[in-house]
């Protein structure tokens, strides 16, 4: 398949620009277009409890969601739809409804006469679950299995018409056909074909109330996916309103960090009208995450200028890092590095957390007092008056860089603005120093971006460090900013660290744990065990919070290691593409364990099942005492 360029996903990529699609009526709200982005959320009750998933849906609408979505298994809870909506409506609530429906056309086209909005998969809209089996497929068979996801597919649809219903197309990572598994693999490509199968079926049947999803549990397929499905659309003179979300993102400060990563980068480049950020807690807390996560983005509509530069040597549809020269222990095969600034910090401890590399001091007092395994650097004044520079590196800046003629490693803190023909010929001579890439702007990714565009356009190779600064007093504001600022230029491969400044009451250790997160949740350096685990939904058959809970307890010491953590089997499997080991749902408190995809034991009693899979990690040599 033939690669889109690498800017026509994006409107401007110097430049907060939304991207322009149509508007879709999901009710008394639409979606697209010049409208705001809608805040949504999913239940997680039985939806056959009418009044308990009304309720849960009314603390989601009360929290600010603007969609409430249901599980929808079968006809039954198809039907139920119905007298959930009237519930809501009793209580003064016309929020849209949107039925979930996997495997089951005929619980969609119920679905479809009683409530506003409907999403299908097409990895399993027809054909069942995926059995990834791989089918040689020939472009006869191809087309015949085309075929019959149109008969079951244009019904659906003239349902919708007839009674105004919006659809969700839904394509996961982990739920592809083994129709495009066989031909196009787990790629973003394939993910890509699966939405654009189903788009060019509703064009022809002159079908266009439509929203789009392209979803993983990996934010670097997730990201580098939507972007491919925009230029693609757009080659197709397509422009459908796209739904946002990562996935199986987890809970507390992890789930947080990995979606702020993944939704975040793709907001900063005006892709996203409608967003949910899946967390394994209860669903009114994603709304208030969703909210922050906009807000943050949204107020940078009409910033000052970024002087565009010319783009070479970036891949926005594939991982591909940046090529930098090693200084000391950054750029080149390095992992990203953690340089924890402890300028202003009241009380500085590094008890209890993972090490940073570096610590930015103010004074050689603070520096002797770091532990040794993190190397102090110094302002350049500051340094000048010290004796052992083997162990201490400056930090220069565009004040005092001239200054600076010493063969020493050096730390340069610039931004964009400062990178000036005389300080990119001094950056030439000093193959030796390290660039900290800092920002004032309000759109300060993209800022960073061009700064990083332009050093590659100028054959500069420095390892590349990130520094933003925050004044914030809360850690969920402080995790979602920081992770939608710097997630993107990981996930693109365009820096070799981190480094978050913040003035406001957080403690250091909360700012270093909140930098380690960033690069676990972009992937590009994997610092404690990662939990992929699903937010849950009706056809969760077991305390899955709770369950999540007892797993991280006892596997978090892990480094490394990846656990799903499933509450059925709709994308459980193909979630955990690239999980060491998975605990599925299979039944009313039956749960089956998975080694990467191969199931090891099947339908444990749940109670059971924690035990079994710390036994399966200990069998197959993957456990360290903690």
């Amino acid at each position: 398949m033939e690669r889109a360029s690498n800017t026509s996903y994006c409107e401007n990529l110097f430049q907060y620009k939304k991207n322009p699609t149509c508007s879709v009526h999901v009710g008394q709200i639409e979606i697209g277009g010049d409208n705001p982005i809608r805040i949504q959320s999913m239940t997680t009750t039985n939806t056959l409890d009418t009044e308990g998933t009304a309720q849960q849906a009314i603390r989601i609408i009360e929290a600010g969601g603007e969609l409430v979505r249901v599980t929808t298994q079968g006809r039954r809870e198809a039907r139920n739809m119905e007298a959930i909506k009237a519930h809501i409506l009793e209580k003064g609530y016309d929020t849209p409804l949107v039925a979930d429906i996997h495997f089951n056309p005929n619980a969609a086209t119920i679905a479809a006469q009683l409530i506003e909005k409907v999403r299908i998969n097409p990895g399993n809209f027809t054909g069942g679950a995926k059995k990834f089996e791989q089918i040689d497929y020939t472009d006869a068979c191809y087309q015949e299995e085309l075929k019959e996801v149109e008969s079951k597919l244009v019904p659906f649809l003239n349902i919708c018409k007839e009674h105004h219903t919006a659809v969700r197309i839904g394509t996961n990572h982990g739920s592809l056909s083994d129709r495009i598994m066989s031909r196009f693999g787990d790629t973003p490509e394939g993910m890509v074909e699966s939405c654009l199968e189903y788009l060019r079926l509703c064009k022809a049947h002159d079908f266009n109330d439509i929203v789009l999803s392209i979803k993983s549990s990996n934010t670097r397929i997730m990201v580098h996916t939507v972007r491919l499905l925009v230029a693609r659309m757009k080659e197709e003179k397509m422009n459908f309103p796209l739904h946002l979300g990562v996935t199986e993102a987890g809970s507390e400060d992890e789930g947080r960090i990995k979606s702020a990563v993944g939704s975040g980068a793709l907001l900063v480049d005006g892709l996203g009208d409608t967003i949910r950020v899946s967390l394994t807690e209860e669903p009114e807390n994603e709304i208030p995450v969703a909210k922050k996560l906009v807000a943050h983005i949204v107020q940078r509509e009409g910033h000052a200028a970024i002087e565009p530069v010319t783009i070479s040597e970036f891949s926005p549809y594939s991982y591909q890092r940046r090529e930098s020269h090693e200084v000391l222990n950054t750029g080149k095969n390095n992992v990203p590095v953690v340089i924890a600034d402890i300028r202003n910090i009241s009380t500085i401890s590094f008890e209890g957390g993972q090490l940073p590399e570096y610590a930015l001091c103010s004074s050689f007092s603070e520096a002797s007092k770091l532990p040794e395994e993190v190397k102090a650097i110094l302002p350049y004044e500051e340094w000048k008056t010290t004796t052992n520079h083997s162990a201490i590196s400056p930090l220069v800046t565009l004040t005092n860089y001239k200054d600076f003629t010493a063969s020493e490693t050096a730390f340069f803190m610039l931004s964009y603005p400062e990178l000036s023909e005389k300080v990119i010929n001094f950056l030439k001579q000093h193959p030796e120093i390290i660039v900290v890439l800092t920002t004032n702007h309000i759109n300060g990714p993209v800022e960073q971006r061009t700064a990083i565009f332009k050093m590659n356009q100028y054959g500069l190779t420095h390892p590349v460090i990130l520094h933003q600064q925050y004044e914030e007093n809360e850690k969920d504001d402080f995790q979602i900013k920081a992770a939608a600022d710097t997630g993107i230029l990981f996930l693109d491969g365009l820096a070799d660290g981190l480094m978050l400044s913040n003035q406001g009451t957080l403690p250091l250790s909360t700012i270093i744990e909140t930098q380690f997160g960033i690069l676990q949740a972009s992937r590009v350096r994997f610092s404690k065990t990662e939990f992929i685990s699903c937010p849950g939904c009706g056809r969760t058959l077991f305390d899955l919070q709770e369950t999540a809970r007892q797993i991280k307890a006892r596997t978090s010491h892990l480094k490394g290691l990846k656990i799903g953590i499933m509450g059925c089997i709709v994308n459980g499997v193909g979630e955990m593409a690239d999980a060491d080991y998975g605990y599925i749902g299979s039944g009313p408190d039956k749960v089956s364990l998975f080694k990467n995809r191969e199931l090891i034991q099947k339908n444990i009693p749940r109670h059971e099942a924690v035990d079994a899979l710390i036994n399966l990690i200990k069998e197959n040599g993957d456990w360290v005492d903690s």
